[in-house]
């Protein structure tokens, strides 16, 4: 009996370790992935997405539109922090294992376009950008200065880890409404449904 209950002491904390080491390896890629977005390493951000989408938007496309994006002559757009919140438990289908990662992101938009207007058209267009963002993000999560004309946006979201024998380590898809029909074509939507419901 002693023998026993060792035994299944011994398997709990193995299959403890096991599903934890998941989360681990996932977190650690994950913050990564996220570090590489905030020094605006594009390269290092590709390397992280899940493959799949290059099938569907070139990877040099892809790449040049986050290049055009960020280098903006009339906004700036900087990452403060990235930081994972948790991970999901895994799920296997066919082969491939998927976990949810969750997030919180600090994002500061700069609009450069409108730094030699008039305090008055800078205060308008400030005022119409933050009811804009306030709709997406909720009034609490912008913060606005008039200053350095700018946003901070405050966003807690969350995106699809996949680790398919076909490609090297974890890799990553951002679950957000410009990524919604990439999304549910690669991730099955039983498992959309699992991993989403754990935070």
């Amino acid at each position: 009996m002693k023998n026993i209950i060792t035994l299944l002491i011994a398997l709990l904390i193995s299959v403890s370790s096991f599903a934890q080491s998941h989360k681990d390896e996932v977190s650690k890629n994950a913050q990564t992935y996220y570090d590489y977005m905030t020094a605006q390493n594009f390269d290092g951000v590709l390397d992280y997405m899940y493959p799949k989408v290059f099938e569907m938007a070139p990877r040099a496309q892809m790449k040049a539109g986050m290049e055009q994006m960020f280098n903006s002559p009339d906004m700036k757009i900087e990452f403060i922090s990235n930081e994972v919140s948790k991970v999901s438990d895994k799920k296997e289908v066919e082969g491939v294992t998927y976990a949810a990662v969750f997030y919180n992101s600090k994002m500061k938009m700069t609009f450069l376009s409108e730094k030699n207007k008039s305090a008055e058209d800078q205060k308008a267009f400030l005022d119409f950008m933050k009811i804009t963002m306030d709709s997406q993000f909720g009034e609490n999560n912008v913060i606005a200065d008039q200053t350095e004309m700018s946003l901070v946006i405050n966003m807690d979201a969350n995106m699809f880890a996949i680790k398919d024998p076909q490609y090297d380590g974890w890799k990553f898809i951002a679950n957000d409404d410009a990524m919604k029909q990439l999304v549910d074509s690669i991730v099955p939507e039983s498992v959309r449904t699992a991993l989403l419901k754990q935070n």
